[in-house]
């Protein structure tokens, strides 16, 4: 009787008038000055116990304006963490190229549907081929339609990851079982990242086309959405679009707006500086097995821990990435590659926090500054690929876990992730990884391979970036700071947010306050009910927390010979659990 009637009867109590001005509520809770030196112990724990190995997170409150960094240990050799490191933000740069995708929706320069070859007629569909698998064999077949800016925007549009090991972009190979795995990473230098090739210098766009191009993408477009190059594509072709180098575009749209004064993508004109001191990479030498001579370099030993401006030769390979950490400095007049969208910016945590805020606060900079309308941005919290899909990662191991972040649970969405509210519990009895808050429509967080992570809360305004600059494959032992990050990080977002409040919000419009001549009419449905049913008792308490109105209706007996009364005890059933949950 309830449950059916019951939205009707909320409907019909909220047709009256606000009755006033509500009382203000307090303002949102603020960081806790005691917590924030027993966080800070615990980075300096953390580094101490890992070769004081530099980390670093920026937290903020995008409601109270609060901002604490925590820093610990070494960023570079002979220099510690400060607010100045600029650190490379790896795959975290895709939220920002989602981010000016969508601007360019907005402004009308394209649109999502207009095919990639209209800017890059190398990326024709005529020119490229794609694995099927044909009676078991795994064989490459032309394209079936051009690729999109969707298709970027999803990661779909079949695109390798060298650095996953997809394969070597220089040189057409036969393509092997499996799925269509491609032969493994290259010494080349198309095989590299998107960032700096082999010899320090970035990938020039003609160059990378020219190797894309000689190997087949590894599923048709729009078919499966792999983790890979889309975004540095998605970068090129906005580009070309408002007729600007990337570096330029991501500048004028973004950086420039939110004060990131610190950004850049990986090249520096040559005379010119970073705006801070640029992290190393801090590594643990491996194995004589993982070098291709099968013995460690000169100057090195197995085991050994080492900044990367301490290592003299490079080897091939994965290894190789090590070497491209740093920036290119060149002559050129602009930036020269391809466009650095999907893992290639570099600045402080500072000036990452300042762009998580903005997307926090709806698109409105902590300055004041707009860089999209509310509703373009809220097109950025909608999903881009299927809602069973989820991000793979590469054949033929397309899901890496349970629900993480390559999983059929890690919702992608404009260049960074969220995880599906339905995400189910591991095998061995865990919540997936990391569980709370991300669960949710208002939240988002991805990380960058080198090291670095980012969440943010829309509905607490709450938003975090840290982490550091190493590969997990090269820590040895030691654990990686953006994984010390992760793991802690709710549980010192819950002890910062244990604070007083300093002060009182302005008061929000009051919400509509219940009908009066309504409480009678829903009353006497409870009447009719009872009496309907053998005097059965009933009770419903509606109320509304907003105006601090709360309504009773009842009607009938609860025990023999006692009426339903504001006395009456209920055994609740079920309905325990939920605070056993908050418990």
């Amino acid at each position: 009787f309830i449950k059916r009637n019951f939205n009707r009867w909320v409907a019909t109590l909220m047709q009256g008038e606000a009755q006033g001005v509500l009382v203000p509520p307090p303002m949102p809770v603020s960081f806790d000055p005691t917590t924030i030196q027993e966080i800070q112990k615990e980075f300096d724990d953390w580094s101490a116990a890992n070769n004081n190995r530099g980390v670093q997170l920026v937290i903020g409150n995008a409601k109270t304006g609060e901002q604490q960094t925590f820093q610990a240990g070494y960023a570079a050799k002979g220099k510690k963490v400060s607010a100045s490191t600029i650190f490379r933000m790896g795959g975290m740069t895709k939220i920002m190229g989602g981010m000016l995708a969508a601007i360019a929706f907005e402004e009308g320069v394209v649109r999502p549907s207009d095919p990639i070859s209209k800017y890059i007629p190398e990326l024709a569909a005529g020119g490229l081929t794609a694995v099927e698998s044909v009676d078991g064999v795994t064989v490459a077949k032309p394209v079936k339609r051009e690729l999109t800016f969707w298709d970027c925007l999803g990661m779909k549009c079949g695109f390798s990851s060298s650095q996953w090991g997809m394969g070597t972009m220089s040189a057409a190979a036969a393509i092997s079982p499996a799925d269509g795995v491609l032969p493994r990473l290259a010494a080349d230098k198309c095989s590299s990242a998107m960032t700096t090739a082999k010899d320090g210098k970035l990938l020039r766009p003609a160059e990378w086309l020219g190797c894309r191009k000689q190997i087949p993408l590894i599923a048709q477009p729009g078919g499966r959405s792999y983790y890979g190059y889309d975004y540095d594509v998605l970068g090129m072709a906005l580009a070309r679009a408002y007729k600007k180098d990337a570096e330029t575009l991501m500048r004028e749209k973004i950086w420039s707006k939110l004060g990131m004064d610190s950004a850049f993508m990986s090249w520096l004109r040559t005379g010119t500086s970073p705006k801070g001191d640029v992290a190393e990479m801090y590594f643990r030498v491996p194995p004589a097995s993982s070098f291709a001579g099968g013995a460690v370099p000169q100057g090195m030993r197995a085991g050994q821990s080492m900044w990367s401006s301490d290592v003299a030769v490079w080897d091939e390979g994965m290894w190789n990435l090590m070497g491209n950490f740093n920036y290119e400095q060149s002559d050129d007049a602009a930036y020269p590659g391809v466009s650095g969208y999907g893992e290639g910016a570099m600045m402080t945590f500072g000036d990452f926090a300042k762009f998580l805020e903005a997307f926090v606060k709806r698109g409105t900079g902590a300055n004041g500054v707009e860089v999209v309308c509310e509703t373009t941005w809220r097109r950025l919290l909608t999903p881009t690929v299927s809602d069973d899909e989820g991000m793979g990662f590469l054949p033929p191991f397309r899901y890496m876990d349970t629900a993480g972040d390559f999983s059929k649970q890690s919702e992608w969405r404009w260049g960074y992730a969220v995880r599906r509210s339905g995400a189910q519990s591991d095998e061995a009895g865990s919540p997936s990884y990391p569980y709370f808050p991300e669960s949710s429509a208002s939240v988002g967080q991805w990380f960058g391979s080198f090291g670095t992570m980012f969440k943010f809360d829309i509905e607490s305004g709450l938003y975090g970036v840290g982490g550091e600059n190493t590969f997990s494959a090269f820590t040895g032992s030691k654990q990686l700071g953006a994984g010390f990050i992760r793991r802690n990080f709710n549980r010192w977002v819950a002890t910062l947010m244990q604070g007083e409040s300093p002060g009182v919000l302005p008061p929000p419009p009051a919400p509509s306050a219940f009908d009066p001549s309504a409480v009678p009419e829903i009353q006497k449905e409870f009447d009719d009910w009872s009496r309907a049913n053998n005097d059965r008792g009933v009770q419903l308490v509606i109320g509304n927390a907003k105006t601090g109105e709360q309504q009773t209706f009842q009607a009938g007996y609860a025990a023999k010979g006692k009426k339903v009364s504001a006395s009456t005890i209920f055994r609740m059933g079920g309905m325990t659990k939920i605070m056993g949950g908050m418990l």
